[in-house]
């Protein structure tokens, strides 16, 4: 996992994704994994239903594995929504990310409101490749934590 702060703002998305670009997230199905110098960090997803993904996010080091996130991706009404759930962190009050942009090449969620994540980024830059971005603000600084995924 990458850490950078950065002390900048960054400029909000504006376009609306639309629930019949739905099927767009075909693409996040099966398992993709980081390797990292301490392991590897492995994110598998499986489409629960017509309007529900559900992704899960492990890091695995020496042949322990700890379920760090669980993700669902929902269509609710008019919108899609990225909701993340982080082991030893939940809340009452669930995260709930709207997505802004979907499209072929991935999709961008947010909500600027909340602390952390206020936006998440995954982009298909291949096939088999699916770039993860986390960002949000912490104690005044703004943290974006990266990952790289291969199937």
């Amino acid at each position: 996992m990458l850490l950078i702060a950065v002390g900048g703002a960054w400029q909000t998305v504006s376009a609306q994704a639309s629930v019949k670009d739905f099927p767009y997230l075909k693409k996040l199905a099966g398992t993709w994994k980081m390797n990292t110098r301490k392991g590897s960090v492995v994110e598998q997803w499986q489409q629960v239903n017509d309007s529900t993904w559900y992704g899960r996010t492990w890091r695995v080091a020496e042949g322990d594995s700890s379920l760090q996130q669980s993700i669902s991706l929902v269509k609710q009404g008019d919108a899609i929504y990225f909701m993340p759930v982080y082991t030893g962190h939940e809340t009452l009050v669930p995260v709930k990310l709207k997505v802004r942009v979907l499209k072929p090449i991935g999709f961008v969620a947010e909500d600027l409101k909340n602390d952390f994540p206020q936006k998440v980024t995954y982009r298909f830059s291949a096939p088999t490749v699916l770039e993860a971005r986390v960002q949000g603000t912490r104690d005044g600084t703004i943290e974006e934590y990266i990952f790289k995924y291969n199937k």
